[in-house]
């Protein structure tokens, strides 16, 4: 006979589960702090490349997604709300799409093979295979995916490290045009990913 007290209460998550789910997602942090250590003994200045800090952003949300289970008592694996897995999907896609195309970078290093290619397909992969709250994701969320890319582009205009060639330049006349496409490349990254979560959510919905 259950208590009343506990009857509310959501049971645990499997123990496999639980296990399976921890270890993925400190594979994951490993993987970005791997390639972020390998940048900074590599580079004199990494810090103003967006490379590294959505490196460091990514190892600080999947340690954080790691421990999450401490703070609920084993009974959830993750928070009930996608948003911070499909922000970090979107700018980690960010990385890895520009990097390979529009700067035609090298993924001859160690530390920028994790960087712009491991790291960004492993937190792709937690988002659309690994975790079970994408389905909570709403019509809005791509909207602010924006804000961590955005707030790097202000940060970029501020600074002016002189960073990424001719085609971001803040002094050239098709910057804010530049600037346009990639937030509208972005929000439309995120619808993608947003309708991939909703669609795998409603077959999950169906199976017995």
């Amino acid at each position: 006979m259950h208590s009343p007290a506990l009857a509310g209460t959501p049971p645990r998550v499997g123990a496999g589960v639980l296990a399976g789910v921890t270890a993925w997602r400190l594979a994951v942090a490993a993987c970005a702090f791997i390639g972020l250590a390998g940048a900074l003994s590599a580079m004199s200045d990494p810090w103003p490349a967006l490379s590294q800090q959505a490196s460091l952003f990514a190892g600080v949300v999947y340690v954080g997604l790691a421990l999450y289970p401490l703070f609920t008592g084993g009974r959830a694996h993750e928070p009930r709300s996608p948003w911070l897995r499909g922000a970090a999907a979107v700018l980690l896609l960010l990385v890895c799409v520009t990097y390979l195309t529009v700067i035609d970078g090298s993924l001859d290093s160690t530390w920028s093979m994790f960087e712009h290619l491991v790291t960004p397909l492993a937190v792709l992969a937690d988002f659309l295979l690994v975790g079970r709250n994408q389905v909570n994701v709403r019509w809005w969320h791509p909207l602010t995916w924006v804000v961590f890319p955005a707030a790097y582009l202000a940060y970029f205009v501020a600074a002016d490290p002189g960073l990424y060639g001719s085609f971001l330049d803040p002094h050239a006349a098709d910057f804010l045009g530049v600037v346009a496409a990639f937030l509208l490349a972005i929000v439309a990254a995120g619808y993608v990913l947003y309708g991939v979560a909703k669609a795998a959510g409603a077959v999950r919905a169906r199976q017995p």
